[in-house]
């Protein structure tokens, strides 16, 4: 690699990725590789094409479920699997009462003409490296692309990375698919070894993280690099190819992008037992918040946008905070989306909405303490309705899943579920999501421990490939043996009244009145409570009104013993397990939260 004769390396992001976002992965390695050597770097994001030809709500749909996804491109990869892959979309794409009509056959063929007519409309044989990032829903089409490609030229060199190239995934991919190279996890210090071998300028691949098709012993380099990277040290991506692509693709005016930013790399709290998002990460690591406004800034002049996504798997606390609060002064209308833990609430959430921050995923997953346990979530469901509280009373729109289906779970986890819900009733509604087993997370690195006789291939996977090699891939989501069939029956009565509380929700989401809030009169309180059959309103005199606004936050029995020294700690309680009993308050053990939200005028 040298100043007269570069190193030239391709980086493509394929469907099914957020069509109306530039690749965060593409873009950071790129402004990695330019800024720490001579490699000339050129971005493709195919996905625009394809959301062009199909329609934005098409995409939108299809890029949403990860089996229409994968289908799709195994009926072009795989032609033998054809009729089991148009089984896959049928079943997933019925579910739900979706609206949007898929045709299978021409979906198909328009992926497999815009495949063609997109790998012929580049000269892949003037880059000396082509590297794909194969994250959430983009195997298949990635495996198609790199068939295509290779197939034309056989000479390309072809490196796959990404959150799906887990060490265990190395061998059968480098074994059964034309890849000459897989990164397992950060892929910026490792694809620039690559590139420096590829080029002549070592001799080896002196780094543990690439695996080598042509390495006879496993597929695995030889070395070690394991030096965790300084994100904070990064530079801001670089997604002027993006952007450049989406005027010729889709047309400037079209719609305005969102950009997505990494905060931090990991997550701080690594616990969850069925988490497997972390596989790539080595530690947890996240930038300043000085670096991170000034990144902000830089890329909304560069690109003239407002919105923003984080990529953290969780912000980190104290940067965020720090973070929102240099945003309020920017003097600029930013929105930021986020995922956060349900303990970011109270100042932190006040500050952030100002900052910007409009909505917001919450690791809610259970409504049921000792089903939280279960999955070391660290927090209470206390916890969980405080943040759905604070969230609405700070205008921040809370998206949220509740797991079910958990293996091993409970009817009496059922039961305290469902009774909790009704706490929740005022709050945005959450999104049930069955259980689904991670490759590499806790519960399936102890499957026994959670009642799982035997771990699988995914039902709806093993139709998507050839069974041999099908047999081999260790792909990131797993099907199991266990208590399945017990659990989905268990589990119906909760999934059936959430949807009744979206459906209530949705259908006067237009109102725009809380469902629980109180309007303060100085010495009373006038509490509104908005049931499904009726309207109700409470009023709370003097002391009464007091002890409500105390458990306004978390608050135990006896601070409040403190707080109202005239009133016995039995008072207190009697009073507000009233209050519980009209689901005004929600206890937990000797904590009180008041639900009702202040309605502002």
């Amino acid at each position: 690699m040298t100043s007269t004769n570069p190193f030239r390396l391709a980086l493509v992001s394929m469907p099914w990725a957020i069509f109306n976002r530039p690749s965060v992965q593409l873009g950071a390695l790129k402004s990695y590789l330019e800024a720490h050597s001579t490699v000339k770097v050129r971005t493709f994001h195919p996905y625009l094409g394809v959301a062009r030809i199909l329609g934005r709500d098409l995409y939108h749909f299809i890029s949403g479920n990860v089996w229409i996804c994968e289908a799709l491109y195994s009926a072009i990869l795989f032609p033998g699997q054809r009729s089991r892959a148009r089984m896959v979309v049928e079943e997933e794409a019925g579910k739900g009462g979706n609206r949007i009509p898929l045709d299978f056959d021409a979906v198909c063929a328009q992926l497999e003409t815009h495949l063609a007519e997109w790998a012929a409309a580049t000269d892949w044989q003037k880059y000396d490296l082509i590297g794909f990032s194969v994250c959430f829903n983009q195997l298949l089409a990635t495996l198609a692309a790199v068939t295509y490609l290779k197939k034309q030229h056989p000479g390309l060199r072809i490196v796959l990375g990404g959150s799906t190239c887990h060490i265990d995934f190395a061998p059968p991919l480098l074994k059964n698919f034309p890849v000459d190279f897989m990164i397992s996890g950060e892929g910026e210090e490792a694809l620039l070894n690559l590139c420096s071998y590829l080029a002549g300028q070592t001799s080896s691949l002196a780094d543990n993280n690439i695996f080598s098709a042509s390495v006879s012993s496993g597929g695995q380099a030889t070395g070690c690099v394991k030096k965790q990277l300084e994100v904070a040290r990064l530079p801001c991506p670089d997604y002027d190819d993006y952007f450049r692509e989406m005027e010729t693709q889709v047309g400037a005016e079209t719609f305005i992008p969102v950009i997505p930013v990494e905060f931090s790399r990991g997550c701080w709290w690594r616990k969850c037992t069925f988490c497997n998002l972390n596989l790539q990460w080595r530690g947890y690591r996240s930038k300043p918040a000085e670096k991170m406004a000034a990144e902000v800034v830089a890329l909304a002049g560069r690109h003239k946008v407002l919105d923003f996504v984080f990529t953290d798997n969780a912000l980190p606390p104290k940067e965020a905070v720090a973070f929102f609060e240099t945003m309020v002064n920017s003097g600029r209308d930013f929105r930021f989306f986020a995922e956060i833990r349900a303990d970011y609430r109270g100042r932190a959430m006040e500050i952030s909405r100002k900052g910007g921050l409009t909505s917001v995923q919450v690791g809610i997953e259970a409504m049921s303490n000792s089903l939280l346990a279960k999955m070391v979530k660290g927090v209470t469901v206390m916890d969980n309705l405080a943040v759905m509280k604070d969230a609405l009373a700070n205008g921040v729109v809370l998206d949220g899943n509740l797991i079910v289906e958990f293996p091993g779970s409970s009817s009496e986890e059922v039961v305290e579920t469902l009774a909790n819900l009704d706490f929740a009733f005022p709050f945005h509604p959450l999104t049930t999501a069955a259980f689904f087993l991670g490759h590499g997370s806790p519960v399936d690195e102890a499957p026994k421990k959670y009642g799982i006789r035997a771990r699988t291939m995914h039902h709806q996977a093993a139709r998507l490939f050839p069974a041999k090699i099908g047999a081999e891939l260790a792909l990131l989501i797993k099907g199991y043996r266990g208590d399945r069939a017990v659990q989905q029956k268990l589990w119906a009565p909760v999934a059936s009244k959430v949807k009744k509380w979206q459906d209530y929700h949705s259908s006067r989401n237009k109102t725009g009145k809380l469902l629980l809030s109180f309007r303060d009169g100085g010495d009373f309180l006038i509490i509104r409570q908005e049931l499904p059959d009726k309207v109700l309103h409470h009023r709370l005199r003097g002391i009464s009104r007091q002890i409500y606004l105390a458990c306004e936050m978390i608050i135990d029995l006896q601070a409040l013993a403190g707080i109202f020294p005239s009133f016995t700690m039995q008072q207190i309680e009697k009073f507000l397990d009233d209050l519980v009993a009209k689901r005004l308050v929600f206890r937990e053990q000797d904590r009180f939260l008041a639900l009702a939200i202040r309605q502002k005028t």
